[in-house]
C-alpha cells in the first residue's frame, strides 16, 4: 500500500522523534547543511525527481501556501493577545470571562504555533528553490569567476533554508504524536537536505579546471 509505505517508520539511532521517524541527535539540527566537502562535481537537485510525484507536487502554489499559513498563525496570535488582555473580542460584547479567556487562549496558542511551522517549512521550501536556481546558474557558467557569484548565493540561500528549517523542525516537534508534526518536519527536513546538495554542487562548480 502507497500510504503504509509513506508512513514508514525510520528509527537510526537516538535522535528527536518526530511523526514516527527520529531525525538525529537535536544537536544535529543546528549544525551547518554544507559542511562536508563535495567530491566530483555534484548536479544540482533539479526538482527532486526521485523522491516521486506526491513530493513534487508539494511544491506546486508554495508562495500561496506560505502566505496562508502565515496569516493563519498571525491570526491566531491575534487571538492569544486578545484573551491574555482580556480584551472583548468585539466593541458590543462585554469583557469575557477567566473561563472563555483561558479556553480561547490555548486553542489560538495550538493553531498559532501549528501554522508557524508549516509557514517556516514552506519558507525553507522558497529558500531551498532559490538555491536551486543559483546553484544551476552556478553549474551552467562559463569559468570559475562567473560561477562565484551564484555559488555564493547558492551558499547564503541554503543557510537560510538551515534556519528556517531549524524553527519548523522546532515547532512541529510539539505535534510529534501527530501526522501533521511529521509531515511538516519531513517537508523542512527535505528542503534543507536538498539546499545543502545545491549549495555543495554550486561551490563544486567555482573549482573546476580551467577549460
Amino acid at each position: 500500500m502507497a500510504d503504509a509505505e509513506h508512513r514508514e517508520q525510520h528509527n537510526h539511532g537516538s535522535g528527536t522523534f518526530v511523526g514516527g521517524d527520529v531525525h538525529g541527535g537535536l544537536w544535529q539540527v543546528f549544525l551547518p547543511p554544507y559542511g562536508k566537502k563535495a567530491s566530483g562535481n555534484p548536479e544540482p537537485t533539479k526538482r527532486r525527481p526521485a523522491q516521486g510525484d506526491d513530493d513534487e507536487d508539494d511544491y506546486e502554489d508554495i508562495l500561496w501556501s506560505l502566505l496562508g499559513a502565515a496569516w493563519i498563525s498571525a491570526a491566531a496570535g491575534l487571538a492569544v493577545v486578545y484573551a491574555v488582555m482580556g480584551w472583548p473580542w468585539t466593541d458590543h460584547e462585554p469583557t469575557p470571562g477567566i473561563a472563555s479567556r483561558i479556553g480561547v487562549g490555548l486553542v489560538a496558542v495550538y493553531i498559532c504555533l501549528a501554522a508557524a511551522a508549516a509557514s517556516f517549512a514552506r519558507l525553507a521550501q522558497v529558500f531551498e528553490l532559490w538555491s536551486e536556481q543559483c546553484a544551476i546558474t552556478a553549474a551552467q557558467s562559463r569559468g570559475r569567476l562567473v560561477a562565484r557569484p551564484p555559488a555564493s548565493m547558492s551558499r547564503a540561500m541554503a543557510g537560510l533554508t538551515a534556519s528556517a528549517a531549524v524553527m519548523a523542525e522546532l515547532l512541529a516537534s510539539l505535534y510529534g504524536w501527530s501526522s501533521y508534526g511529521g509531515e511538516v518536519s519531513q517537508r523542512a527536513h527535505l528542503a534543507r537536505r536538498n539546499a545543502a546538495a545545491n549549495a555543495i554542487s554550486a561551490r563544486a562548480a567555482t573549482k573546476r579546471p580551467k577549460g
